[in-house]
């Protein structure tokens, strides 16, 4: 058990938990220093900071964002930003509003193919969360369709599936520079699902600006890891870990903190950011 966890979801974007229920139960498992990274927003932060302060927990701003590298699909992880800057948060107003049109297309392809689901009833079951491949999942279960969430994506949500969507994203380098103008850092998220030799997408990143990469990861494997740490080393990326929580029980979910996370590696991610980032996670707001 890992006693930081820095890829935390929750239904501010497309978990199944409350940003309260996270950090309780982050606690309880004994995560001292965590972070949440919703996709696309930073609406849960303030609830979740409200249950941080109240367990003693270290919150550290967090969000997740979709890019391409190519045709490769990356996602980076943004630690420590200014949550109340306008330049961000109208951004990721703009991807929000990209995965509704996304739902739009997402609907009309599976009713051809034989699937009806009603947007409002995807729309319902995401709540106010930005809305995404998940709650599709939720309802395709719901009316019967598939057996599981991961089955909805194993079949027709995932990438190259029949109802994979592509949406607008922003260019990693313009991602990366947005959020360090607005005192943040970068991490590659997952690298492992980059492709076989996701080395390169990981060397394009580095030379862009990423500042880390996640090394300690869900269902990694020693060899994993190691080859994690030897690309950290390489491009000189600081460590960072996280079991990407999103409790939809799909199989290779794990529970919060359910990973390898040296505790000097959990301190040398947050003396970075400590050094780094205009919000470092130990003040209240």
């Amino acid at each position: 058990m890992a006693t930081a966890d820095f890829h935390l979801h929750s239904t501010a974007s497309d978990g199944v938990h409350s940003p309260t229920w996270v950090m309780e139960t982050a606690a309880k498992r004994g995560i001292r220093a965590l972070s949440l990274t919703d996709h696309d927003t930073t609406e849960g932060l303030a609830e979740a900071r409200k249950a941080a302060d109240r367990l003693g927990l270290r919150l550290i701003p967090g969000m997740e964002i979709s890019t391409d590298v190519g045709k490769v699909d990356a996602h980076l992880l943004a630690y420590g930003f200014d949550v109340r800057a306008k330049e961000l948060q109208d951004f990721m107003q703009s991807m929000r509003d990209g995965r509704k049109q996304r739902l739009t297309t997402t609907v009309k392809i599976l009713g051809e193919h034989g699937m009806p689901i009603e947007e409002s009833r995807v729309l319902e079951i995401a709540g106010e969360a930005s809305v995404g491949r998940p709650h599709v999942a939720r309802a395709l279960v719901e009316k019967g369709y598939v057996a599981s969430v991961q089955e909805a994506f194993d079949l027709w949500l995932g990438n190259g599936k029949p109802a994979d969507v592509n949406r607008e994203r922003l260019d990693p380098a313009d991602s990366i520079d947005l959020v360090h103008r607005h005192g943040g850092v970068i991490f590659i998220a997952h690298p492992i699902f980059m492709g076989d030799d996701y080395s390169v997408p990981v060397s394009q990143l580095a030379e862009w600006g990423a500042d880390g990469i996640e090394t300690y990861y869900k269902n990694y494997t020693p060899e994993a890891v190691r080859y994690h740490e030897e690309l950290a080393e390489k491009y000189s990326l600081v460590r960072s870990g996280g079991s990407d929580y999103h409790g939809l029980g799909n199989p290779d979910d794990r529970d919060i903190g359910d990973f390898e996370f040296p505790e000097a590696q959990i301190r040398t991610f947050l003396e970075f950011l400590d050094e780094r980032c205009f919000d470092a996670g130990k003040k209240a707001h």
